[in-house]
């Protein structure tokens, strides 16, 4: 597989000034949330405060709380949701129910002639925003390391089923593979070794996959996925006699990858 040392470079550099979204919320009725250190969660109203001892919170669901200062992490004022009551219980894992989220997946592409030990590199970077419903939408960029270099920038949807500590998903991912590099005449029978006179212009893809989610906490999970990823690319060659001819590359690979949320 040919070096791809500087494509890292310049990728990196691309996700190093990603945006960090920044939204206001609309005025909802708000609840005390209060936060442990053992990652639990608990919504409701604090009605009573004992001073560096206790706080007593009635929860969204009547139960009545009394916990020790030592064990909360912090507590905060947050919008009471609409489409549902959450319940809470002392020692449940609870992961993003709602708000902004990012991720990074590691993957790997399997199909095709592959004439190297290792399946070929894939990377993607997403920042979204979750829903306390199980809806999520994000953005991402990625890197694709196939015969060329891509930076795929995709549309990111996906539906978690449950909120537990195992959590199964599904996703989509769409939209559109930048070329990083011009490809090398050697990795194609039909081009001249002698002709270097090619230029890739990317093209479109889509990635749809299920997996599972090993909530570690409200910030923090480790996934696992497998999907389906085409990705359709153009190429451009001129020939000794001065004719120019387009190409289509197709890539219908399996992914597996391994991502970490926070």
């Amino acid at each position: 597989m040919k070096r791809h040392s500087k494509v890292f470079i310049i990728f990196y550099l691309l996700i190093s000034v990603l945006f960090i979204p920044k939204f206001s919320h609309a005025q909802e009725k708000m609840q005390d949330v209060i936060y442990l250190n053992n990652g639990s969660i608990l919504h409701g109203e604090i009605i009573e405060i004992k001073a560096n001892k206790s706080i007593t919170l009635k929860s969204n669901c009547g139960d009545t709380w009394v916990l020790n200062q030592s064990d909360i992490e912090r507590i905060a004022k947050e919008p009471i949701s609409r489409s549902i009551i959450l319940k809470d219980s002392i020692g449940e894992i609870s992961y993003k129910r709602k708000g902004f989220y990012s991720n990074i997946n590691i993957g790997f592409l399997f199909g095709g002639n592959m004439d190297t030990p290792f399946p070929p590199l894939s990377l993607m970077f997403v920042n979204g925003y979750q829903f306390d419903w199980g809806l999520a939408l994000g953005a991402g960029l990625g890197l694709e390391l196939l015969n060329e270099a891509y930076m795929p920038a995709v549309a990111d949807i996906r539906y978690t089923f449950k909120n537990s500590k195992l959590s199964h998903f599904i996703y989509i991912q769409g939209g559109y593979a930048i070329s990083l590099e011009n490809p090398d005449p050697y990795d194609y029978d039909y081009y001249s070794y002698y002709d270097s006179d090619s230029k890739s212009k990317g093209g479109y893809l889509i990635n749809p996959g299920i997996g599972f989610k090993i909530n570690l906490n409200n910030k923090n999970a480790f996934s696992f996925g497998v999907g389906y990823k085409y990705m359709q690319v153009e190429h451009t060659y001129q020939e000794y006699n001065g004719q120019e001819i387009d190409r289509t590359i197709k890539y219908n690979r399996i992914t597996l990858s391994f991502g970490y949320h926070f």
